[in-house]
């Protein structure tokens, strides 16, 4: 699912957007979540308390704050998000980049050209799909999910066990399973501690999970004819 926020204080281009959008969806068979704002200092404010989109559709020229300001309060939270800029005037292009927008569709913005823009960015989302993105106090980070091996909550923090060792951040596992149900690369939660990627995973005994580096893991009796059902469909695996 993508999650994409929208930015406009003309009400009825901010309907157009999201109208545009929900087509496209439908159109790609893709689930888009779209949220609509009025004003800049409203979807800075949600950033703030911590919503995260993959793409913003931002206007330039607001009320309270304007999108220029917006982008770069929001890249101080965030510097992942694919911001492109909606407005009427090109004059704004060179002051635009200090945010690194993806796109700057000049309106009336017509179909041909936002399906285009999105097609772009679309793009660069599944590749980055083979990254997991997190933040470790002020420290935002990315992993290659081919090499991590799995991740283990440990009360308040969770750690990110990788081929070339150790990474943590505060988010809770259920977050972070939510977060990859839908990622190219398969994690399973094997036990209420331990979300394992499927690709690290050589064999399932009983009650534990051994990984292809010789890691011995837990399995829980609650999880474990989930997890040999997912073994079974995709082969590949043998039970000792």
């Amino acid at each position: 699912m993508l999650k994409i926020g929208v930015c406009d204080d003309d009400h009825l281009l901010l309907l157009e957007a999201e109208t545009r959008l929900r087509r496209i969806g439908i159109e790609r068979e893709m689930n888009l979540d779209v949220e609509t704002f009025c004003d800049g200092d409203e979807i800075v404010r949600a950033v703030y308390l911590g919503k995260r989109f993959d793409i913003i559709y931002m206007d330039i020229e607001m009320r309270r704050m304007n999108g220029l300001m917006a982008a770069e309060r929001i890249r101080e939270y965030d510097r992942m998000v694919q911001i492109v800029f909606m407005t009427s005037h090109q004059r704004y292009i060179t002051q635009a980049f200090r945010s690194a927008p993806i796109g700057y569709l000049v309106k009336p913005v017509r179909d041909p050209e936002f399906n285009n823009n999105f097609s772009h960015i679309l793009n660069l989302i599944e590749t980055k799909d083979l990254y997991y993105h997190f933040k470790y106090g002020r420290t935002e980070s990315q992993v290659y999910l081919k090499k991590v091996l799995y991740f283990e909550s440990k009360l308040r923090l969770t750690e990110i066990a990788c081929e070339e060792g150790r990474h943590r951040l505060y988010k809770s596992l259920e977050e972070i399973e939510n977060e990859l149900k839908d990622r190219k690369i398969r994690f399973i939660r094997i036990h209420q501690s331990y979300l394992v990627s499927f690709t690290q995973i050589a064999r399932i005994s009983n009650d534990v999970v051994e990984l292809m580096d010789g890691t011995c893991l837990p399995v829980s009796r609650s999880r474990r004819k989930e997890v040999e059902e997912i073994m079974f469909e995709t082969m590949g695996w043998c039970q000792v």
